[in-house]
């Protein structure tokens, strides 16, 4: 079972993208190299890698680390997408590249250093972009800095070579079918249906000269001569294709729907590996994707992942990672060990896999998994929440967090007050669309385009803030003729269900970024986040009490003595118990009152929490509200309200009297209490000038990432106020050390009242 360790910070601003447009001339037939056009040669040529998904992947380059984002949508497959990200410049960079080709693209590129020898190419044009369009046509572009091009509508023609893959296979009557694209500087390489693979020293030599196309085979010398018969054993279809630097030497990894793994010296056109990839239970096993780690100077062992689908009664998708052994000497060596990791991924698909020297970095629509390499142990695993899972809870979207808690809460605080409910439900739910990293400019236009509300581009974006919650209120006003509580309710909790669906579909993850740094940066449809570590106390809040077995590790100051610890565990189950009871609105519903005009103050709000804690949710609903509610929905909370009740006073009894018998007196869990609250109190990190960054972080990271913590501090601070007002309300309900409780509160020295 994995472990919960940290979360996705959304960068502000990343959905306010600025592009600036480049399109590829089309040279037309008189500049390939047969007379062969584009058109007629998708006839010929087949990529089986035409694109089906949202695809991304980075590359990153030079030391300083340069790192560069590309993205293409399957919505506009001839358009590539470019960001570049410098250590030495602010981040977040919301300008784009965007490339527009004459045909639409294969999901792949790559990006690399121009290491031209003539000065003026690698000054002007430093990087080099490879492409490939599904028609069979290469290209490769000298880049300038992505600033260079805002004048620039069509890029210059010196600094765009294309090559038609069909000049090598005209001469067959059914060429292979290219199933898998890999590139390294100067070469590109291909493989097909049929297990064969050919690379193309595109950016070394011209096309026409001998030696651009080597095709890999199995064969050498005068075997070749024989032809067909000479090829041994029959491979199957290329699956992916990775090429990898290793020692100087540049290796092409080849992985085989069969299983085999190959790995070829492109220098010298031979091959230096094959092996079969041992599955167990490898019927109806899809060899599916390879991952190659880093080759370490210091170290022998590199790893390998590889992404099996194992087509069962239920759809399921495996990690094997292997060891790489890389022997130096006369000639390089290369081994897989027999043993190996395997990661079964229960839930979600692999978007994404990246391998660093200690860490297998797995991306999947449902959450970013880390595990230790080279260890079996399954208990390393570490799980980081996507944005998906916040913005779902902020708009009462999760399956955990229902919006109809958040009608029921509401009706129990505002009993006597029912014509205070609506706008009391709207200010929450307009206030969390707009907070940073759930609200998305094209995510909200799209939705309220579902309710007719059509603007141009210029009018949207003249928009104030005011201006946007007036427009969002007016749609959910003019939904219907009724403007009972329960009716405006409902009309919110559509709009908010469109606009997730919209959220999760502009916003689907993409690629992963990772930084030998340690950055880990997510790329999404529209957008571009960092991944943190939990703080302490987002640690202490979601671990289960029983796990907390060094608290003190966590930075609370608490005394030498053990029971300190163990009545901190009793008061934090008790604050669970409270919490999980009363249920996420409960703080949406207190902090709304806070920073609103009080309808009802945050301290009367603190008394009719406690009372729904005594005697439930249902008892504090009036009976003209339940009529407004409905028949059908209130009995069927009444009931799940009653069970809940039944749960938590038991719970809450057995945790009190553990409580009780730990503590010797009330004083004693004050004090734990007082501690915990000083752990509460946000600490000033000051990050030293010369520390390594792995980029230029800007405020608005910071800003989100701190509004990410303080949300867990305050839920915090409420739960461990209701737990204290609670103890008060029960003092004279049979508790002995009651009395004790209620002087030690009274204590005008003490900094705890």
């Amino acid at each position: 079972m994995s472990i919960r360790a940290g979360m996705e910070v959304p960068i502000i601003g990343t959905d306010s993208i600025k592009f600036i447009d480049v399109s590829v001339p089309d040279f037309g037939d008189a500049d390939l190299s047969t007379t062969t056009s584009a058109t007629a040669t998708a006839a010929s040529i087949t990529i089986k890698t035409s694109l089906t998904e949202d695809y991304a992947s980075s590359s990153v380059i030079g030391d300083p680390p340069l790192s560069f984002i590309w993205r293409i949508h399957k919505s506009q497959p001839k358009t590539l997408e470019l960001l570049q990200l410098s250590a030495n410049k602010d981040f977040p960079v919301t300008t784009w590249l965007r490339i527009t080709f004459p045909h639409a693209l294969c999901p792949f590129a790559y990006v690399c250093q121009n290491q031209s020898q003539m000065p003026a190419f690698s000054t002007t044009n430093p990087y080099l972009l490879y492409a490939l369009t599904i028609s069979g046509v290469v290209y490769l572009i000298k880049l300038r800095n992505i600033s260079a091009y805002s004048s620039l509508p069509v890029l210059p023609r010196d600094e765009v070579t294309q090559f038609s893959l069909n000049d090598r296979y005209s001469s067959n009557s059914e060429p292979a079918a290219i199933t898998s694209v890999a590139a390294t500087a100067g070469c590109l390489a291909v493989g097909r249906i049929d297990g064969s693979v050919a690379h193309f020293q595109l950016g070394l030599l011209h096309h026409s000269t001998p030696g651009f196309v080597n095709e890999l085979r199995d064969d050498s010398g005068i075997g070749r001569l024989w032809g067909f018969m000479s090829r041994g054993r029959v491979v199957g279809a290329v699956q992916d294709l990775v090429i990898s630097e290793a020692h100087g030497l540049k290796l092409l990894f080849v992985l085989h729907s069969d299983g085999m793994l190959r790995v070829w010296n492109l220098s010298l056109h031979n091959k230096i590996l094959s092996h079969a990839l041992g599955i167990p239970n490898s019927e109806g096993v899809t060899f599916a994707r390879l991952w190659v780690g880093e080759f370490n100077e210091d170290a022998s062992i590199t790893p390998l992942a590889v992404l099996c689908r194992h087509d069962l009664e239920i759809r399921r998708e495996m990690i094997h990672v292997y060891h790489l052994h890389c022997t130096l000497g006369d000639k390089t060596v290369l081994s897989v060990e027999s043993s190996m990791q395997d990661i079964p991924l229960e839930e979600g698909e692999c978007i994404d896999v990246k391998l660093t020297s200690d860490k297998i970095w797995i991306l999947k629509d449902n959450g970013l998994l880390s595990h230790k390499l080279f260890h079996i142990d399954m208990e390393d695993a570490c799980c980081y929440t996507l944005q998906e899972e916040f913005v779902a809870e902020q708009l009462f979207q999760s399956s955990k967090l229902s919006s109809d808690d958040l009608l029921w809460t509401t009706y129990s605080i505002y009993s006597s007050m029912k014509e205070n409910i609506v706008p009391f439900v709207s200010s929450i739910f307009i206030r969390r669309l707009l907070l940073p990293g759930v609200h998305h400019n094209g995510v909200l236009r799209s939705t309220l385009l579902d309710y007719h509300r059509h603007w141009t581009d210029m009018e949207f974006q003249s928009l104030t803030v005011d201006g946007l919650k007036k427009e969002v209120c007016s749609v959910i006003e003019n939904q219907g003729v009724s403007e009972s509580p329960m009716s405006i309710f409902c009309h919110w909790k559509n709009f908010c269900a469109h606009y997730y669906h919209y959220w999760c579909k502009n916003n689907s993850p993409c690629g992963l970024l990772v930084q030998s740094a340690g950055a880990v940066c997510l790329v999404r449809k529209n957008s571009v986040s960092l991944f943190r570590d939990l703080e302490n106390i987002e640690m202490i809040i979601d671990g289960s009490s029983d796990e907390l077995v060094d608290l003190a590790s966590f930075g609370l100051d608490l005394s030498n003595d053990e029971s300190e610890h163990g009545i901190l565990l009793e008061v934090l189950r008790c604050i669970i118990n409270m919490s999980q009871h009363l249920g996420k609105p409960a703080s949406a519903v207190f902090y709304e009152s806070l920073i609103s005009t009080p309808i009802v103050s945050s301290e009367e709000i603190v008394p009719r929490f406690l009372k729904i804690l005594e005697t439930g949710y249902s008892s504090s609903v009036s009976s003209d509200h339940i009529t407004d509610l409905g028949g059908s929905f209130a009995w069927e909370k009444e009931l799940a309200d009653r069970k809940s009740l039944r749960k938590f006073s038991i719970d809450m009894l057995l945790s009190l009297h553990t409580l009780s018998k730990k503590a010797t007196s009330w004083s004693k869990v004050l004090n734990v209490i007082e501690s915990y609250l000083q752990f509460l109190v946000p600490r000033r990190i000051i990050q030293k000038l010369n520390a390594e960054m792995s980029f230029d972080i800007n405020n608005s990271i910071l800003i989100q990432a701190t509004s990410q913590i303080a949300k867990v501090i305050f839920e915090s601070a409420l739960d461990v106020l209701l737990f204290v007002s609670y103890l008060l309300k029960i003092s004279g309900q049979g508790y002995n050390n009651a009395p004790m409780l209620c002087t030690y509160t009274q204590d005008p020295n003490s900094s705890s009242c």
